[in-house]
Order: C-alpha cells, then sequence, then structure tokens
C-alpha cells in the first residue's frame, strides 16, 4: 500500500473517530425540540458510513481487499449514494433548524429529495451502463464527461443551503447564533484540497465543519430555559451587548405573569401568536418577557388580547402589561426601566 492511500485512510479513520465524538456530545445535549437533535444525529451517521466507505474503497485500491470489476462498482456506487445522502440531509437539517417545523419540512421535502433521488437511481443503472464512472480493464477508476451532474447537484445543496439562511435571517433573529459558514469554510477548503491533492480529504473537511455547527449548538444552549425553550436571563447581557452597539432594534415590550406549574404549556401558546422577529425568555419562574419591534400601541395591544384569549382558552390564567419606547429614548434605558417593572 503506497503512501497516498495510507495517508488518505488516516485521513478519514481521525474524521471518524472526530464524528463519533460529536455524536456522543450532541446526545448528552439536552434539546427541548428532539426532533432537531435526532435530525442532526442522522446527518452525523451519514457523514460516519461515508468516512467507513471511504476507507473501504482505498484499502481495495492498495490491494487489501480483494474486488473484481462489478464489487469495485459496487464499492462506488455505495460512496456515491452517502455522498448525495449527505447533501439532502444538510439541507433537510438546515431547512428545520430555521423553521422548527415538521409542518414545513413535510412541505417542501419532495423538492429537496427529487433531484438527489434521481441521481440515486442514475448511480445504480450506472453499475451496469458506466454513464457517470466506471473502472477500465486495468481496474483504474475512470468519470465520464457526465459525472459532473453529480457534482453540480450536490454543489447546488449547499448553495441553496445559504442563500435560504440568509434570506431567512433577515426576518428572524432566532437564527442568531445559527451560523453555516464554519461548516461550509472548512468543507470547501479540503474538497478543494481533494480535488488538487492526491489525498482524500473530503469527509475530514465535512466532519471539521460538523464540529464547528456543534460549537454554536452550545453556544445557543448556554441561553435557552430548558423548560420553555424561551430565552434565559443570560440573553439579556448578550442583547445589551447589542443596543450598545446600535445593531439591535427594540421598540416595545411585554411582561406575561403565568403559574409555574403552566409555564411549559403556556410557552408553545405564546410563541404561536408572537412575531417571528420577537424575542422572548424567562426572566423569573413566573415571569416572560418579550421584547418586540412594534412601535405603535394599538397593534401591541392587539398582540397582547391574541395572547392572553390564546392562554384563557387553554385554561392559563395571565397577567399582561406591555410599553412602549418613547422616541428618543434608547434601547438600553427602555430595557432597564422595562425590567425595573417586571
Amino acid at each position: 500500500m503506497d503512501t497516498i492511500i495510507r495517508v488518505s485512510i488516516d485521513f478519514n479513520a481521525v474524521a471518524f473517530m472526530l464524528g463519533l465524538g460529536i455524536i456522543v456530545l450532541v446526545c448528552r445535549l439536552k434539546f427541548r425540540d428532539l426532533t432537531e437533535k435526532k435530525i442532526f444525529v442522522s446527518l452525523m451517521v451519514v457523514d460516519l458510513a461515508m468516512c467507513v466507505s471511504y476507507i473501504l474503497t482505498l484499502l481495495r485500491d492498495g490491494g487489501v481487499i480483494p474486488c473484481d470489476h462489478f464489487g469495485a462498482m459496487v464499492y462506488e456506487t455505495v460512496l456515491e449514494i452517502l455522498i448525495n445522502l449527505f447533501a439532502v440531509h444538510w439541507l433537510i437539517y438546515v431547512d428545520y433548524r430555521m423553521y422548527h417545523s415538521m409542518g414545513h419540512l413535510r412541505r417542501v421535502i419532495f423538492q429537496m429529495v427529487l433531484p438527489v433521488g434521481i441521481v440515486v437511481i442514475l448511480n445504480i443503472v450506472n453499475l451496469f451502463t458506466g454513464i457517470f464512472f466506471y473502472f477500465d480493464d486495468d481496474m483504474i477508476y475512470c468519470e465520464t464527461g457526465l459525472y459532473i451532474i453529480c457534482d453540480l447537484i450536490r454543489v447546488a445543496y449547499f448553495i441553496v443551503s445559504c442563500i435560504i439562511l440568509s434570506i431567512h435571517k433577515k426576518h428572524d433573529e432566532r437564527m442568531k447564533f445559527f451560523n453555516i459558514m464554519p461548516f461550509i469554510v472548512p468543507a470547501i477548503l479540503y474538497m478543494s484540497l481533494y480535488y488538487i491533492s492526491p489525498f482524500n480529504t473530503v469527509t475530514l473537511g465535512l466532519t471539521i465543519g460538523l464540529a464547528l455547527i456543534y460549537t454554536s449548538m452550545v453556544n445557543e444552549q448556554c441561553y435557552m430555559d430548558g423548560m420553555t425553550g424561551f430565552y434565559n436571563r443570560l440573553y439579556l447581557d448578550y442583547l445589551r451587548g447589542r443596543m450598545e452597539k446600535a445593531d439591535y432594534d427594540l421598540e416595545s415590550a411585554m411582561v406575561f405573569r403565568l403559574p409555574e406549574d403552566k409555564m411549559e404549556s403556556a410557552a408553545k401558546l405564546i410563541t404561536a401568536q408572537l412575531p417571528d422577529d420577537c424575542d422572548t425568555l424567562r426572566y423569573g419562574k413566573e415571569t416572560v418577557i418579550t421584547l418586540a419591534r412594534v412601535n405603535e400601541r394599538a397593534p401591541l395591544h392587539m398582540l397582547s388580547e391574541d395572547v392572553e384569549m390564546s392562554l384563557e382558552e387553554a385554561g392559563i390564567p395571565v397577567e399582561i402589561e406591555y410599553g412602549l419606547k418613547k422616541k428618543k429614548e434608547s434601547c438600553v434605558d427602555f430595557l432597564e426601566g422595562f425590567l425595573r417593572k417586571a
């Protein structure tokens, strides 16, 4: 076995061990939304399967695993299918992180899966036709001109994830902790290295990117209240810093006083009534505060009434107060004054 194959196997083995560690750490994190956890873990499982598949194909190339022509095609086909599955899994994960809605995911899942589904079917057809890749008489891997279709579709998934997330983040403050650039940058870097060098570094780049996504999860968890899924009081320090830099627009605020034993069930009802650009945090055992961008009293009053009606229909008593920031009042001064009353 030559040095290039041996080093490439080492890269994939490192990626596998790193991915395995990430799965263990993610499983130990407390998620209020278990669906997000399951989707991310499934993404990591596909990544690990890719690592194993790459290692097996490299062992085959090195002559460690004896293989005939059809067996070599099977190894490569399985690897291609796993790469396609990773691409679509990534887009599914991004979509769910944005909307936290299985309903939305069900509406768009067909469009997400269709391109990859077609490529996977063609990958299976390729086993017998060689339309994308084949092995010549000397068992050397060769790609046809049509193989670029596979690469373009996979790259398109990552580009689309960047575009839809950048658009969504402008309208939803809840996405502030979800930055996919730490994933995209190492992924592109190591994929580029794969094409300009003889070493197989794809899975290492993807796994390092997923490790950085994991760090953003940990960062987000620090600011979350485990019972309600709202932010906690630590988040106020984060907001104050943004307000001092004039990086946060605050126009109004509401406080909800609820029974502690009803807090968890009330959280879903409150979230359903509030606009996406609101920041809601649990300020005390029986107190929830929402920071909003509503700058007029009438719509703010209507919003508070909608929340009150929703809670009362569910048999949850609530006291609601709200306040509007004065025109010349700074966001920090308004927030501090409102918190003193809360």
